[in-house]
């Protein structure tokens, strides 16, 4: 019989899942420079739709559900990207 539960992660292979996320977050702030809000928050839109139209109908985000977190960052997008311009 297998064993159904997962395997626990390590105290250093949690800080290197954060250090991870962290990194991810870093490549694109240097890849888009002053347009890293709008392009990370409507990548972000553009994904969780995405997920929502493949059959994924809700998240470990804080506002649970795909489309109305694509909706907050597709706002904020929207947002930055008019300052920004202006």
């Amino acid at each position: 019989m297998a064993n159904d539960h997962p395997p626990v992660k390590t105290r250093g292979e949690i800080y290197e899942g954060i250090a991870f996320q962290l990194c991810k977050v870093a490549t694109v702030a240097i890849l888009a420079g002053r347009f890293v809000i709008p392009v990370a928050s409507g990548l972000c839109a553009l994904f969780y739709v995405l997920a929502y139209v493949n059959g994924k109908r809700d998240t470990r985000c804080i506002l649970k559900y795909p489309l109305l977190i694509a909706a907050f960052y597709l706002l904020v997008a929207i947002v930055s990207l008019v300052w920004i311009l202006r």
